[in-house]
């Protein structure tokens, strides 16, 4: 009896750091969309913040897509507004972002997606000017 109490909480609690995380992500995808139409980037801090509370929820293995996508976004938001209004500190996260939605597009097996992302991830570098730079492990994935 006391075991099945156990595999019943055991089942709440993913069922609900499931609901939790997607809650984040959805959260993180509202604040893109926010600093996108106002240029204000405090939306994307929430939002990165929002995406780490997401991930720290779902294990590695069960990353879903939208993760990916949501970290995308976020990073091109970023790139954008970096790129138009000469910020370095907003280049500097869109790389992370784009570090981040690499990772998870090479553990879902998603090849075009990784490619695409490479692609930002390296014109976020280069108007950085860290052509050179070493690339972490997981950017190189």
């Amino acid at each position: 009896m006391l075991e099945m109490k156990k595999l019943d909480l055991e089942r709440n609690l993913k069922k609900t750091n499931n609901e939790l995380a997607k809650l984040n992500r959805e959260l993180a995808g509202h604040m893109v969309t926010l600093a996108s139409q106002t240029g204000d980037t405090q939306p994307l801090i929430q939002a990165v913040n929002a995406l780490r509370s997401a991930q720290e929820l779902y294990s590695i293995d069960h990353m879903p897509r939208e993760n990916a996508e949501v970290q995308q976004s976020l990073g091109d938001t970023l790139l954008k507004l970096g790129r138009a209004n000469h910020d370095t500190d907003a280049l500097e996260h869109a790389v992370e972002a784009y570090r981040g939605a690499i990772t998870i597009a090479s553990m879902i097996g998603d090849e075009t997606m990784r490619k695409a992302l490479k692609k930002n991830y390296g014109l976020a570098r280069s108007l950085l000017g860290n052509r050179s730079a070493t690339q972490s492990l997981f950017s190189a994935a």
